[in-house]
């Protein structure tokens, strides 16, 4: 075992120095790649959600006889940003560009992992000196040679990989973390809201004049 173990370690350094580079790249691309996706959905969500508080509330202060058309254009406004709410938190029928970088950098990694474990499954990747600093995971870290490894203070390639997956995904969530509540915080824009609820109004009052008129003189029949 000992020379099977030193035919394997010219190797095992650059195997550690490849995997963890192709690692730290890959899990920062897919971290990148879903924060960017969920920071987007995240502020739009907070962002709908303020508007449509708003136009609630402005529809309950014009709930009156005189001013119950203004209060109807606000609920209709605010029935549309519901909807777009669902369609936002439902998600995209077809996969956008995050989803397919998530899905391409998962099988590349998958494709490499497996590779580099199917190369050095019988050598150790390398050396750890005092061999006491492994303990009590020496056995674990030398997996499946155990026993074998872990009399010399060596590392086998799958514990290496698993190790250096976990670190370099820690790594990438600690250099990029997700933002905060406050820095979601959606600032309301009460001029712009307004001005689309009276838009809205106009629209569906043209188009309601638009369908009248389309109708024949003769299709009305008096009584």
């Amino acid at each position: 075992s000992s020379r099977r173990m030193g035919a394997g370690l010219p190797l095992g350094p650059w195997a550690v120095i490849l995997s963890f580079t192709v690692l730290i790249i890959l899990n920062g691309v897919v971290w990148l790649a879903k924060r960017h996706k969920n920071v987007a959905m995240g502020s739009r969500r907070a962002q709908l959600t303020a508007e449509i508080t708003f136009l609630r509330r402005e529809a309950a202060k014009l709930n009156t006889p005189s001013t119950y058309a203004k209060c109807a254009k606000f609920q209709r406004l605010a029935n549309a940003k519901e909807k777009e709410l669902a369609d936002v938190t439902a998600g995209p029928a077809v996969p956008g560009l995050a989803e397919r970088l998530v899905m391409l950098c998962s099988a590349v990694k998958v494709l490499l992992l497996g590779a580099i474990t199917l190369a050095l499954w019988e050598v150790p990747v390398a050396h750890v000196l005092p061999r006491r600093a492994l303990a009590p995971l020496g056995r674990l870290l030398a997996f499946p040679q155990g026993a074998q490894l872990a009399a010399f203070g060596g590392v086998a390639v799958a514990p290496w990989l698993l190790v250096a997956d976990t670190a370099t995904q820690a790594l990438a969530r600690a250099a990029f973390p997700q933002p905060t509540a406050e820095q979601l915080a959606a600032v309301v824009d009460a001029e712009r809201l307004t001005k689309e609820a009276e838009a809205t109004g106009r629209i569906r009052s043209g188009a309601a004049a638009a369908s009248a008129a389309t109708v024949p003189p003769g299709a009305v029949s008096s009584s």
